[in-house]
């Protein structure tokens, strides 16, 4: 599964580098910048790797100031040594890109409508998803990400809340592993990818 996905990922890599600057890092992730005007900040926009199309057709031609770093992560297609399937990304591959790149900004695309800015905090568990405040243990799950590199996950995610932003867009809950950019000062949102270029567009020209 892992060399599969490797050489899929290799394959997008070969083609996005006739056109920008990208790579691969040590988890598997395929990041590539797209530069904008002059000025401006450094967003990173992370997306699951199977959202690739989506997004890289919200972003062609999309009007901006700075650069934005688009990741591309493919930890959910990963398998875990426990055999367990995951049920979304996992926080680890995230929080290493942001130690290493330390954007200005940091955009989550996921699932839904609109802007998330904050999320109350919640575990998996053997049963599902459960609030922070239960009982039940949380899946401690061993990922192999494409690259080979194991490593551990526990699938419990803190609360996190971002400063509402003067926009008129849908509000919807935000993605579980946003807590990965507050924890380093990172301004974070959530961007669903439902009207995806829209709601970039809304949030790029208020930065």
């Amino acid at each position: 599964m892992a060399s599969s996905l490797l050489e899929q990922l290799s394959a997008d890599l070969e083609v996005l580098s006739e056109h920008l600057r990208a790579g691969l890092d040590e988890f598997g992730t395929l990041c590539c910048y797209l530069e904008g005007g002059r000025g401006g900040r450094t967003y990173l926009l992370h997306a699951p790797y199977e959202e690739a199309l989506t997004v890289l057709q919200a972003l062609n031609g999309l009007s901006f100031r700075g650069r934005i770093l688009l990741a591309l992560d493919p930890s959910p297609l990963s398998p875990t040594l426990e055999g367990l399937s995951l049920s979304g990304p996992t926080r680890a591959p995230l929080a290493h890109l942001l130690e290493k790149t330390r954007p200005d900004r940091l955009l989550l695309a996921f699932p839904g409508e609109g802007l998330g800015q904050s999320f109350p905090g919640a575990k998996e568990t053997p049963r599902g998803w459960q609030p922070l405040e239960a009982e039940e243990e949380p899946l401690v799950l061993r990922v192999e990400a494409p690259t080979g590199l194991i490593y551990q996950e526990v699938r419990a995610y803190g609360p996190w809340e971002s400063p509402p932003l003067p926009l008129g867009l849908p509000i919807s809950p935000g993605p579980y592993w946003g807590s990965a950019g507050l924890a380093l000062g990172i301004p974070t949102y959530g961007v669903g990818l439902v009207n995806l270029r829209a709601s970039l567009e809304a949030l790029l020209s208020l930065w």
